[in-house]
């Protein structure tokens, strides 16, 4: 095994490790609910344990239990569809994820008496756990296959739509079944994971690039390199009084460093301008680097 694919694998299972605390030491102490299919085992061992019956020890939660079993489809579907490295490292990620969430002792009493503060606290470490292992290219199942299956897929397809509805019906029978705080709760927890995962996770996060360069064919070479759409157009330089050509791409931060050695190659005398816009209208397809 490679030293980068292990270098991979670490991550991939600290992020595991970082979801997996989230959950166990701050969401579940304080009765709230996940989003996603963490939130949606939960539902079904509510279910299982009050309305069925079953009986299990204290020491073991059925959630992870729950979490793998409801992650089998998914398991196929990424084997097909994103490759056996991203499969490999992500049925590594949900056993371990499995067995971490049924067997973390949890504190019987929530750790901060502030039912606020275990949100944002839980909502951290499980987003950054998340953002973690995507980074490194695996996932921890659940919507993180279905939504990179789709982004690669379908490009203009809606995953955030599939997760709000989801996540929607998760909290609205955890308010028919407790009460309207756990919902509101549960939804800020994940509010906040989502937030920060947006900001961990580099395939998340778009950039524009605007580069001035005498390079005539820099443009096409980005065209190729990064197979993303460049709008190019003819400049005038008030310092250097020469014809400048001046070109706009829309990446995402994980392609940036490519981007960044190609100018670096073809004309390192470019001037660079990387802009993060608060909106972007229109069609930019989303992808899955796995590595």
């Amino acid at each position: 095994m490679k030293k980068k694919e292990i270098s991979n694998m670490f991550w991939v299972i600290l992020g595991v490790v970082f979801f997996s605390l989230g959950y166990r030491w701050f969401l579940f102490p304080a009765g709230l609910y996940s989003g996603g299919f963490t939130g949606a085992a939960q539902l079904i061992k509510d279910f299982l344990l009050r309305v069925v019956g079953i009986q299990v020890p204290n020491s073991i939660d059925l959630t992870g239990i729950i979490f793998w079993c409801i992650n089998i489809p998914l398991f196929i579907l990424g084997y097909k569809s994103l490759g056996t490295k991203f499969f490999y490292r992500t049925i590594i990620a949900v056993c371990i994820q499995s067995l971490l969430l049924t067997w973390i002792p949890a504190p019987k009493k929530p750790i901060f008496s502030d039912e606020l503060l275990n949100c944002i606290i839980g909502g951290v470490v499980s987003g950054s756990g998340v953002g973690i292992t995507l980074r490194a290219g695996g996932s921890g199942g659940g919507l993180d296959i279905l939504g990179m299956y789709c982004a690669k897929r379908y490009p203009d397809f809606s995953v955030g739509k599939i997760s709000a509805m989801m996540n929607a019906g998760i909290y609205f029978i955890a308010a028919l079944r407790y009460n309207i705080e756990v919902a509101a709760y549960s939804l800020v927890f994940s509010i906040i994971a989502a937030v920060v995962l947006d900001h961990v996770h580099y395939q998340n996060i778009k950039v524009c690039a605007f580069v001035v360069t005498k390079n005539k064919s820099l443009g096409e070479s980005i065209n190729r390199c990064v197979s993303r759409g460049v709008t190019s157009w003819s400049g005038w330089g008030e310092f250097s009084h020469q014809e400048e050509n001046i070109h706009m791409i829309v990446i995402s931060k994980y392609e940036l460093q490519t981007l960044k050695n190609l100018i670096h190659q073809m004309d390192p005398d470019a001037f660079v301008l990387i802009v993060l816009p608060e909106m972007i209208w229109g069609h930019f397809e989303k992808r899955l680097e796995v590595r």
